[in-house]
């Protein structure tokens, strides 16, 4: 794990968000408080994606072409070009407002070097604590605490209010976005296979119903909503959730349903899963 996934957290990996100098929500809608004051108001243009990407990068020296194919993708940089100059003189005077009302520096830009480093104490970046609570969740199960691995992999899975910047369309933003939607469910699955393990059915059915939220072909995810219904002799369930997955498979994906899809939905229609209750 990198360094900077320390910084706004407790020795015990505790979420501190509460104590962070810098706080940046990305999962869902995109906010920013410095200080404990939100910043309300980004002057036109890329400062904010500017601010967005160097703060995922932060401690990193990026350099100016860098920048420019993150926040112009596809354009042919020129060393001549004003538009990054535009974009970092923009947000440096909301992070100079910022620092007007809170009476100092939360976040500062440096250039060196033909690029820019932002430097930042204590922040805490949603995306990046979701990560964290998933990585402990499993450092703790494989140590056979199963129940504080659920707690972390639940807190994990309550940071994901929406997507990565939703409505970004860059490189960066859409691999960042695919590696939050690949965490969260991550977390999810291994909620709903402890809840299995558990016999908690009731949960477990919930986690599928998250993740089909997320991911709709997420076949684990039906195959559990089947085996469950059928354990309660819920046939018509069965026969519904194989049909969804079975449609949503093929129009989606123009695949099938896996061998133990088809053979859990001939075991609740012959009775096997209800003789195991």
């Amino acid at each position: 794990m990198h360094d900077k996934y320390v910084t706004g957290r407790a020795a015990d990996g505790a979420t501190i968000a509460d104590e962070a100098t810098v706080e940046v929500r990305c999962l869902g809608d995109f906010s920013v408080t410095l200080d404990g004051r939100p910043v309300l108001k980004w002057r036109a243009g890329k400062a904010r994606h500017l601010f967005q990407y160097l703060v995922m990068n932060r401690g990193r020296l990026m350099l100016r072409e860098h920048l420019y194919e993150a926040l112009w993708p596809g354009n042919e940089w020129s060393p001549g070009s004003s538009s990054l100059k535009v974009a970092m003189h923009a947000l440096r005077q909301v992070l100079r407002t910022e620092e007007d009302r809170a009476g100092q520096a939360a976040v500062t830009i440096e250039y060196r070097d033909h690029g820019y480093i932002l430097h930042a104490d204590r922040v805490w970046v949603d995306a990046e604590e979701m990560e964290h609570h998933l990585e402990r969740g499993a450092l703790v199960e494989r140590h056979g605490d199963s129940t504080s691995a659920a707690d972390h992999y639940r807190r994990s899975v309550a940071l994901y209010r929406g997507e990565f910047l939703p409505g970004e369309t860059t490189d960066w933003v859409t691999e960042q976005r695919q590696w939050t939607r690949s965490t969260v469910l991550r977390a999810l699955h291994r909620l709903r296979e402890l809840a299995l393990h558990d016999a908690e059915h009731a949960a477990a059915t919930e986690y599928c119903r998250q993740i089909l939220d997320v991911d709709p072909y997420q076949e684990e995810a039906y195959q559990t909503l089947m085996y469950v219904h059928g354990t309660r002799g819920e046939l018509g369930s069965v026969k519904s959730w194989h049909d969804v997955c079975a449609r949503r498979l093929s129009q989606g994906l123009d695949a099938q349903p896996a061998p133990r899809t088809r053979r859990l939905l001939d075991d609740a229609l012959h009775g096997r899963l209800a003789q195991r209750m």
